[in-house]
């Protein structure tokens, strides 16, 4: 037989109220059941833990000990228990991941949309590639990631935020050429003009696969890769180095960095990336998910929306 935290509560309401029968009262239970849960107890530890003197119970020397460590339990499950109310009531303190591409755009409207919704959302944001995020959300170090979809994985649930296309970027000398094609400005066509090295994100980055698989360029072949961050990319781009794609959601950023940067928006099939809310299954319940998701679509969604007069 185990000790039960039910067994150290009633013991507890003995010796805060120095009769069984007075402990019965406190925890609304009747004294034959409360006096069950104390012998039991009894029985477990091997000695008993009450006398009974001239004033009612007192503990015997098992039970001074049994009395330190039983408040020390009590304690810790009631914290436990103020825990779960904050985790299901908020306010919510999240582990949040967004993707490196996205997170230095998206963070501050993020958190002023946070700010407007009744459930309080804090969280500490950790910035890597979708395949570091989700090894950090499979392995919980995050709760939470914001990055581009689909995902795939059976432990994990996803939901779509919104689409974020991919804008063709380059000096106006550069866009020039691409933009009176006949076909129109397709995506594909990067890979057969001469138009100067396609410019990308190096390997780890799923939106540099993304522009790669968008442009079909299957081969390095004109392809520079060593870039790390969307802002190399456009600054490049920006002195004639080359073309690049740049998702809508940093046009307006980077435009205000290098303002001789312009944007093509290219034919359909327009490239563009889904952009979601992942977490864990065992989250799909939690309040603070949809709040979350609905701040971060919305957020997204202005930045979409502040690109458009930036696009030709």
């Amino acid at each position: 037989m185990r000790v039960t935290l039910r067994q150290l509560r009633y013991f507890k309401a003995v010796v805060d109220n120095g009769s069984f029968a007075r402990a019965a009262e406190s925890v609304f239970v009747s004294q034959p059941a409360l006096s069950l849960q104390v012998r039991e107890l009894e029985t477990t530890l091997g000695w008993p833990l009450f006398k009974r003197d001239s004033h009612g119970v007192a503990l015997t020397a098992l039970g001074r000990e049994v009395h330190t460590q039983a408040l020390r339990v009590i304690d810790e499950a009631l914290l436990l228990e103020a825990l779960g109310r904050r985790f299901n009531e908020g306010p919510f303190s999240i582990e949040l991941g967004i993707v490196s591409t996205l997170a230095p755009y998206l963070v501050a409207g993020l958190q002023d949309e946070l700010g407007k919704i009744e459930e309080r959302i804090d969280f500490t944001l950790h910035e890597a590639t979708s395949r570091q995020l989700l090894d950090q959300l499979l392995g919980g170090h995050i709760d939470a990631a914001v990055i581009s979809l689909p995902v795939g994985k059976l432990e994990l649930t996803e939901r779509e935020l919104f689409e974020d296309p991919l804008l063709l970027a380059g000096s106006p000398s550069r866009l020039a050429a691409f933009r009176n094609l006949a076909d129109g400005p397709k995506a594909e066509n990067l890979a057969m003009l001469d138009l100067g090295p396609l410019l990308v994100l190096s390997e780890g980055h799923c939106l540099g696969e993304q522009l790669l698989g968008a442009c079909g360029k299957n081969t390095p072949e004109g392809v520079q890769r060593n870039l790390e961050s969307l802002g190399s990319l456009a600054r490049l781009a920006n002195t004639g180095a080359g073309l690049t794609l740049i998702p809508a959601t940093a046009a307006a950023a980077e435009q205000a960095a290098s303002p001789e940067l312009e944007f093509l928006r290219l034919a359909d099939p327009e490239p563009k990336r889904k952009i979601g809310l992942v977490h864990r299954v065992a989250f799909q319940d939690q309040r603070w998910i949809k709040g979350l998701g609905d701040a971060a679509a919305r957020a997204g969604k202005r930045l979409i929306k502040q690109s458009r007069p930036l696009v030709s």
